[in-house]
């Protein structure tokens, strides 16, 4: 081969242009492990002859499955092979001056191969080179390509839902091309198997279920071309589109909105995207090892160098478009929040957050005192985007750094963020020079670039509400919620109640079975004695030892043989009502009061929460009429007024809410069960067969007892307490009846 048109090849190889060029071909690899050849020539737009003869010059090295004979495979080796052969044709060189070392060549000259593969020089060479760029560069082109990726997303979602009424049961797509089609057809529909002739194209695609897929394709295609049909952007009316955008839908939808302000709204939202086509590539290559997870903590530890609501800022200028002198239309653009959200409402400092290049103020750093007077201070609390087509001084005095600002007049728009659900997390501000700046179509413009900064701005906030609490995560891995770290939960509950039944299982076990049947009919003596003299014959009560006693518990590890086993269940009375009235949040604040309560009511017991409003008190050695006392004590002293928290505080506030309600008439009801140990160890002996776990099945018969005492208790009306009643005949192998304890002195 003659050295020279080598060494052209070598030079052309080595272009940046020719790199994103072939990068872009590639990406067809990244999803296809082998393909036919059939499929290998409609990628590149070969002949399937074509890739024959290269296949005998040696150019080429597909697999076979027999010698000779089989089906031929193209592996992604030989489809990087193909994309930089179709890239020297387009440049002019012949097949026959194609080395036979091509791939070789390409790894020689720095670009690490998409696959990975590549020889231990390249690796040594082009791979130590591609990643030899310092850190903070690396995450500073990082942080540019996420504003664009960022939206692109947004942009592409939206005018997906603009155009598209219905997509509950079906999907469809957006292609933007990086280059116009030069066939005269950019106003007609065009076939589904064409659209690989579109070259590399910018591809918004919406599912089901509302979610976007963002990518880059070299050549689109479908697997089932007849499913789709496409067609141009094109409003109703016009016979011609401006721009080569195409929408992609299922064949059988006919329920496209083309009207001209939603396709005109469309257009300008895309047009940043035509805009920097020339760095797709750079953008939108599939490079996972530049992924970025951004979060800002606001309005604390403000970050002025965010590069996606900075950027957001300035896409929001470009939008606006120039004047005939090539100036810009809009001069300024910044994104305003208080620096309390808990601050009164003509009390709240609004700070600038971010804002365009042009803008006085500084990101991060300005603030604004409250005027009632400004227009952007009024958007906070209002309904309404806010514009002035005639600006006066008092309007926007916080911008009097500007002396052209009041020289010439001006025109501004105030739209408020995320008052949908809630206060307004900021106002997004845009002023212009001019007067009467801003059209209707600027208008509707603008409140969807609010709506994409507020979904930035929700991004955020979610992303910090999930990071708080990491250092508690390691400490309690099994508390998700910090504010009921101070009690017991349910796995605490099981574990406590399994190990006392472990404990009684083995001494049973050491003990033999005749030891263990004396020892059983003794305690059982001594605890008939006990309950003779604690339960009444009539109608069962409790002695009132006065609600605000304290009660000093034993403790549940105390020194001794387990004699018997007490648990007092409770729960919240008409919980659905307070949730339908006052939203889930008031019933977990009442229960985190109420379980408080019972910790400041009983002194050394063991407490546990176990899901809503319920709550379990395990108790060792005690009498049942005991226990009957302190569920008593219990009910009378939670029966009062609660003040709970209606909000809860997110981490943008620098104060708690005081949005507060008092809930009257909280009442609770109770369930008391007793074990005795004899009736334990027969427990225990009964299901010591079971195909699952002795403990469990044990445990489990335990909690059915505790609910379905709270579930007579809630057919009572509740603010009662209900109590297996030991004088009744159990109707079954372990069904225990209860009865509802008559109140103390009538309360």
């Amino acid at each position: 081969m003659d050295d020279r048109v080598l060494q052209s090849i070598r030079k052309h190889l080595q272009q940046p242009e020719t790199w994103e060029r072939i990068r872009g071909y590639l990406q067809l690899v990244s999803e296809k492990l082998t393909v036919t050849i059939g499929e290998a020539a409609q990628l590149f737009d070969f002949t399937e002859n074509q890739l024959r003869d290269w296949e005998e010059r040696g150019l080429l090295r597909p697999l076979r499955s027999r010698p000779n004979t089989g089906q031929r495979r193209y592996p992604p080796t030989e489809l990087e092979k193909l994309a930089i052969i179709r890239d020297l044709i387009n440049a002019g060189y012949p097949p026959g001056a194609i080395p036979l070392n091509i791939a070789e060549l390409w790894h020689s000259l720095g670009p690490a191969s998409f696959n990975g593969g590549g020889n231990a020089g390249a690796g040594a060479g082009g791979q130590a080179a591609a990643a030899s760029v310092p850190l903070d560069r690396r995450v500073a082109q990082t942080d540019s390509a996420l504003l664009w990726r960022y939206f692109a997303s947004q942009a592409l979602h939206h005018a997906l839902l603009l155009l598209c009424e219905d997509l509950s049961r079906s999907h469809a797509a957006i292609l933007l091309p990086r280059h116009a089609p030069d066939d005269g057809r950019l106003g007609q529909p065009r076939l589904p198997e064409e659209l690989a002739r579109l070259g590399e194209s910018l591809i918004g695609w919406l599912s089901h279920g509302r979610s976007l897929h963002l990518f880059l394709e070299a050549a689109p295609a479908f697997e089932y071309p007849s499913d789709f049909r496409v067609q141009p952007l094109l409003a109703e009316g016009e016979t011609w589109p401006a721009d080569p955008t195409l929408l992609v839908v299922p064949r059988q939808m006919h329920s496209l909105n083309l009207q001209r302000p939603v396709v005109h709204l469309v257009r300008r939202l895309l047009a940043p995207l035509y805009a920097c086509a020339a760095q797709w590539t750079t953008y939108f290559a599939p490079d996972l090892r530049n992924w970025l997870y951004p979060a800002r903590a606001f309005p604390r530890g403000i970050d002025p160098s965010d590069t996606v609501l900075n950027g957001l800022m300035d896409l929001i200028i470009a939008l606006g478009g120039q004047t005939p002198a090539g100036d810009d239309r809009w001069h300024c653009c910044c994104l305003m929040m208080p620096e309390d959200p808990a601050a009164p409402p003509g009390q709240q400092v609004l700070m600038v957050m971010a804002c365009s290049r042009n803008s006085p103020h500084r990101a991060g750093q300005s603030r604004i005192f409250p005027n009632e007077s400004h227009v952007y201070f009024r958007a906070l609390r209002c309904p309404y985007l806010l514009y002035r087509p005639h600006l006066a001084i008092r309007d926007s005095a916080g911008l009097s750094q500007w002396p052209e600002h009041f020289g010439g007049g001006g025109s501004a728009v105030a739209i408020p963020i995320g008052c949908q659900s809630g206060p307004a997390l900021g106002v997004l501000y845009v002023f212009a020079m001019t007067q009467e700046a801003f059209s209707e179509d600027d208008l509707r413009l603008l409140r969807l670039m609010g709506l994409i900064v507020e979904d930035l701005l929700l991004l955020y906030r979610a992303r910090l509400d999930a990071m708080q609490g990491l250092e508690q995560l390691v400490k309690a891995p099994e508390v998700v919620n910090d504010s009921f770290i101070n009690f017991l939960s349910e796995n605490e509950f099981i574990r406590d109640l399994e190990i006392l039944l472990a404990h009684l299982q083995q001494e049973s076990a050491l003990a033999g079975d005749g030891a263990v049947r004396a020892g059983a009919e003794a305690n059982h003596e001594r605890q008939g004695e006990r309950l003779s003299t604690a339960v009444s014959k009539g109608s069962p009560s409790a002695v009132d030892p006065g609600a605000a006693e304290l009660l000093y518990l034993f403790p549940l590890r105390e020194a001794g043989e387990l004699e018997t086993l007490s648990i007092i269940a409770l729960d919240i009375d008409n919980q659905s009502q307070i949730v339908r009235r006052y939203g889930e949040l008031a019933l977990r604040n009442l229960t985190q009061a109420i379980g408080q309560r019972i910790q400041r009511q009983l002194v050394d017991c063991r407490l546990y929460h176990i899901y809503g409003g319920r709550f379990y008190l395990l108790l060792k050695n005690i009498s049942l009429e005991r226990a009957r006392q302190i569920a008593q004590t219990l009910r009378q002293a939670l029966r009062r007024p609660y003040r709970v928290e209606l909000l809860q505080q997110s981490v943008w506030q620098l104060e708690p809410p005081e949005t507060s309600v008092e809930l009257l008439d909280v009442s609770v009801r109770l369930g008391v069960t007793l074990y005795l140990r004899t009736k334990l160890i027969e427990l225990l002996q009964r299901y010591a067969a079971a195909p699952t776990s002795t403990l469990a099945e044990v445990r489990s018969l335990i909690v059915g007892d505790l609910d379905q005492a709270l579930n007579l208790g809630q057919e009572e009306g509740g603010d009662c307490v209900i109590s297996w009643d030991p004088q009744a005949e159990d109707r079954g192998p372990h069904v225990r009846r209860f009865i509802r304890l008559a109140s103390p002195n009538g309360l």
